[in-house]
């Protein structure tokens, strides 16, 4: 689990560097109070591992891969979603399929 740990904290730490190349000094909430909230986020998810090791119950053991699975699955989910805004190629095939009349948006 040490090594999901690990990729929880690179995938936050990409997003971090990501929205910023993205939004630049335009970000919300400001670089200073993100790389904080982002570096209290991973401490929390490390806390919490820390705590779970150490215990001798392991009453929780399913909830907490459940927990750590799918947050590497949203933060992955989040970078790959961070990467199509950037990335030039992507945006170029989004108004492609725009221009052909394929509706990407969500109707809610």
């Amino acid at each position: 689990m040490e090594y999901k740990l690990m990729g929880i904290s690179c995938l936050i730490l990409i997003i971090l560097v990501l929205t910023w190349i993205k939004d630049g000094e335009k970000m919300d909430p400001p670089l200073k109070k993100r790389m904080v909230i982002d570096i209290v986020t991973i401490c929390i998810f490390w806390a919490v591992f820390e705590f779970y090791n150490y215990s001798n119950s392991k009453t929780y053991e399913n909830e907490i891969a459940l927990v750590v699975n799918g947050s590497l699955l949203f933060f992955f989910a989040r970078m790959v979603q961070l990467i199509c805004q950037i990335n030039p190629m992507i945006q170029d095939l989004a108004k492609y399929l725009k221009s052909k009349g394929i509706n990407m948006e969500d109707d809610k």
